[in-house]
């Protein structure tokens, strides 16, 4: 039901943020204390005893960045640097917070997931800022100057929630059970972030004035993007690992990469991918939720007839 509701509200927060646009635009600037507020309650009830890093996730870690620069590569080569702005922010987020959950739906192994989700975490704070100013080239800013403003932005969004867990953690060691207890605000907080984005994204291409037609390849490749991470997470896993690794690589973070996408230095069109991709991402889980259901049942109803027999 929850999973229900969380796709009804992300809808509905697309809805809200576009047609409000100009109410909530200017709450943009309140997005980086509410994302580090999420993330604090997540990352506080992250057992890190427990988390137990492999080769495999070496191998994710990299696929993630691949991924994202390949697509950006093509797209400019190609000679569309929107389009490249736009799939870079689709393939380079980080794992979703919601992964372990469906892994766990999907009677996967959470704990590897849960690794991946907090390293990738890292990776994109220490990664992007390098990338950035190589990726968008804003005229009349230097490299480390571009580069500088996107840390502090994923240090003020990642950074800053992640030392506040560990602060909590220690000086109130009960502190790890909020994550399960603050889970509707947390989820309150995810939707009233994708509202507020949703209303930053509009007004600035609204301002653009572009068409739909302009829109199309950037909705059809984040659509690409979504599949190819999902698809080359199953086959890198291979027999052992492969549910959890499509999720690690095709269910994005996309809250931060649409913060970041959301940026004055990012053509506005570029925000359109990583915001599809929210939907996308949706949809395979729901799909991958279903077939595995339906393999369960259909196990269950195997089980049954033998013991018939």
């Amino acid at each position: 039901m929850k999973r229900h509701i969380r796709s009804i509200s992300m809808i509905v927060a697309f809805l809200v943020g576009g047609l409000f646009h100009a109410q909530l635009a200017p709450l943009g600037a309140w997005l980086p204390i509410s994302v580090a507020l999420m993330l604090s309650i997540t990352f506080v009830g992250i057992e890190t005893a427990r988390l137990k890093p492999q080769r495999m996730h070496l191998w994710v870690l990299l696929g993630i960045q691949v991924i994202g620069l390949a697509f950006w590569g093509l797209a400019r080569a190609a000679g569309y640097p929107v389009l490249a702005e736009s799939l870079f922010f689709c393939g380079i987020a980080p794992v979703a917070i919601a992964a372990p959950v469906i892994v766990n739906l999907l009677k996967g192994d959470v704990e590897f997931t849960t690794t991946a989700l907090v390293l990738s975490q890292f990776v994109f704070a220490l990664v992007t800022p390098l990338l950035m100013p190589l990726v968008v080239q804003v005229e009349g800013f230097c490299y480390t100057e571009l580069a500088a403003e996107v840390a502090l932005q994923l240090a003020t969004v990642l950074g800053i929630p992640a030392l506040v867990a560990v602060f909590l953690r220690r000086v109130y060691p009960p502190s790890k059970g909020w994550t399960a207890r603050l889970r509707d605000v947390s989820l309150g907080i995810w939707i009233m972030n994708l509202t507020i984005i949703a209303g930053v994204g509009t007004q600035r291409v609204l301002e653009m004035e572009v068409s739909w037609w302009d829109m199309l390849p950037l909705v059809v490749g984040s659509l690409v993007v979504c599949i190819t991470g999902f698809v080359a997470g199953y086959k890198l896993g291979g027999r052992g690992l492969k549910r959890e690794c499509s999720q690690c690589m095709g269910q994005k973070n996309t809250i931060l990469t649409l913060y970041i996408a959301s940026q004055w230095y990012v053509h506005p069109l570029a925000y359109i991918g990583p915001a599809f991709y929210v939907f996308f991402h949706n949809i395979a889980n729901a799909l991958q939720i279903a077939l595995a259901n339906a393999e369960s049942r259909k196990s269950r109803a195997s089980s049954r007839h033998c013991e018939d027999k």
